[in-house]
């Protein structure tokens, strides 16, 4: 076991270092031997337990962008001639957030004991994809670490840009639509209560449209806490839909049938899918690993049943163009035909890096189109909701003044 020990020399300089031995005692006796004054020996175990109980923040997550960092880092060091457990060991005092320094160190100690570098990332799946320690795992067994860390580096930097272009695009619509679910709610609920007042005391009869907004602002207006209520209600039932197998489903299910959103969902997909599916292949992981793999890190659930559905198909011989050409929805025909070109002449891997680029390119293209699809849906909503209400109040307005005409 490995020990780190603070002792004194004989002069009274202080000196750190670590020695191997059986026991803590053992290891006390040895010092001694060589003449040092033992002030402090812990094993590295203890060391790790003792900082990973450091206090960090519930809030505090691994973010794409750590992860990109702590890659390109390791790689960087591995090539500069630093050991795991050297490389580990500066990363993790060099780490800002303490559940990133506490997994490194986790690492580290797994790596003294004997496993591998990738079943701590593996056991941290919460914060590192199954394809991160996948290709963690390739790299150590084909022991061109520092290589395979590269090419995730340059995948996860490509997929990261991309998630940040299209929430960048997708800001505006969705800025319009919030102004416009914030314009209805002023008028509902400060606006139509105080007019209401005035249809009340007129005596005249309203409309069946503007009674249904009087009561709806009623209801609204209630109580506060009533309100709270039915927000967090619709909050949590979009963060289950998001989150939950069962709701990620009804969602794709409903999106798919809105052709523009389809087209660019199938784009976003397929760019994630090729590039994944290349650089496992390329970095020597097998056929049904890579594919179930590639469904995990798909990012949707009709994807996702395609690849872990035909694991036991591949297994028993099928080819991956078949599979997908049984699923020509999501599959398009040009993609299923250069698959299996590629199959048969071993260049699969250079022909799905090819269409992975390709399909970033197309993915701009129908990020335009979503998006130019989506503003004038959102004004033509915000028009019809603020003119209904406008129409609720001006109806009883023109009673009233035709009352004294």
């Amino acid at each position: 076991m490995l020990y780190t020990y603070e002792a004194s020399e004989p002069s009274g300089k202080l000196v750190k270092g670590d020695i191997e031995g059986p026991t803590k005692e053992d290891v006390l006796m040895r010092l001694q031997a060589k003449g040092l004054l033992p002030i402090r020996v812990i094993s590295v175990e203890e060391r790790t337990a003792a900082e990973q109980k450091k206090a960090w923040s519930p809030f505090e997550t691994v973010k794409p962008i750590d992860r990109i960092m702590l890659v390109r880092n390791m790689s960087a060091a591995i090539k500069a001639g630093l050991n795991l457990l050297e490389t580990l060991e500066i990363l993790a005092a060099d780490a800002s957030k303490t559940i990133m320094k506490n997994i490194l160190l986790a690492a580290r100690t797994n790596l003294q004991s004997g496993q591998p570098l990738y079943a701590t990332f593996a056991q941290y799946e919460k914060y590192f994809p199954p394809i991160f320690s996948g290709l963690v795992k390739a790299g150590e067994a084909s022991g061109n670490l520092e290589v395979t860390l590269d090419e995730l580096g340059k995948h996860m930097s490509r997929d990261y840009t991309l998630s940040k272009k299209v929430r960048s695009a997708l800001m505006y619509p969705l800025i319009l639509f919030i102004a416009s679910i914030l314009i209805v709610v002023f008028l509902i609920v400060f606006i139509l209560p105080r007019i209401s007042l005035a249809f009340a005391r007129s005596g005249i009869e309203l409309p069946m449209i503007t009674r249904a907004l009087i009561a709806l602002s009623k209801a609204m207006t209630y109580s506060i806490f009533l309100d709270l209520g039915v927000v967090a209600a619709i909050v949590w039932f979009f963060v289950y839909a998001k989150r939950s197998p069962r709701g990620k489903k009804f969602l794709n299910r409903i999106l798919f049938r809105i052709p523009v959103v389809r087209e660019f969902i199938k784009k976003l997909t397929l760019v994630r899918i090729t590039r994944t599916m290349s650089i496992l292949i390329s970095s020597g992981i097998s056929i049904t690993e890579t594919l179930k793999l590639t469904g995990d890190t798909a990012g949707n659930d009709m994807y996702k049943e395609v690849f872990v559905g035909s694991l036991d198909e591949v297994k028993s011989g099928m080819s991956i163009h078949t599979i997908f050409k049984k699923n020509e929805n999501l599959f398009p025909k040009l993609l299923v035909s250069m698959v299996m070109v590629g199959e048969k002449t071993g260049t699969l891997e250079h022909i799905l890096k090819t269409f992975s680029e390709f399909y970033e390119e197309e993915v701009d293209s129908s990020l335009k189109d979503l998006t130019t699809f989506i503003e004038p849906v959102l004004l033509l909503f915000m028009g019809l909701v603020v003119g209904t209400i406008a129409l609720a109040i001006l109806l009883p307005i023109y009673q009233m003044v035709g009352q004294f005409v």
